[in-house]
């Protein structure tokens, strides 16, 4: 199983957390791959860089194939996180997309091996699990919240998509997300 790893990470306590959930959930299953973008070298560490020319195209180029590459995305959407954002909308455009061109494959009348490879890539597309997470102490179950008396939000964009992304589920507890990957694993 392939696993993208995204969430927040400009910090070191957001590596610090990455890198828990990674450890964490290879202990789940010893058959997964990773992509990380905090572990790709050439794009991240920013030490051994000489200047920044094209880097934002290295960083879109590497983490856009490492999504598309993954079978399973497990997010944590950050409020601060604007380049998991970013990803989190690259799923969606790419399962909308993926929908639309099987529409059009359903209605056609002639297949080919073109065809065949496109109806594969966005079967992949369509079925990739993703999980977001969001580990924020003020989030609650159970609460009856109003008006300005609330302990905790997110964007209703960024959930709307998460809801679309899990079909329905919204988001995941952490311990529901190692629970899933042990099942599929």
């Amino acid at each position: 199983m392939k696993i993208y790893n995204a969430g927040h990470m400009l910090t070191r306590g957001a590596q610090m957390q990455r890198q828990v959930e990674k450890d964490e959930l290879n202990r789940v299953s010893s058959v997964l791959e990773w992509y990380d973008p905090k572990d790709n070298k050439e794009i991240n560490d920013k030490s051994n860089l000489n200047n920044n020319e094209g880097l934002a195209e290295k960083i879109v180029r590497h983490d856009t194939d490492a999504l598309l590459w993954s079978d399973v995305v497990v997010i944590e959407p950050l409020p601060e996180a604007l380049g998991t954002h970013v990803e989190l909308g690259q799923l969606k455009g790419l399962r909308d997309a993926s929908i639309a061109i099987l529409n059009l494959l359903d209605n056609s009348a002639t297949s080919d091996d073109f065809i065949t490879k496109v109806a594969e890539f966005c079967t992949k597309q369509i079925n990739r699990e993703v999980y977001p997470h969001y580990e924020d102490i003020r989030r609650f179950k159970g609460a009856n919240e109003s008006e300005d008396r609330r302990s905790w939000g997110i964007n209703q964009y960024v959930y709307g998509v998460c809801l679309d992304l899990t079909r329905g589920k919204g988001l995941y507890d952490w311990s529901e997300v190692l629970t899933e990957l042990d099942h599929e694993s």
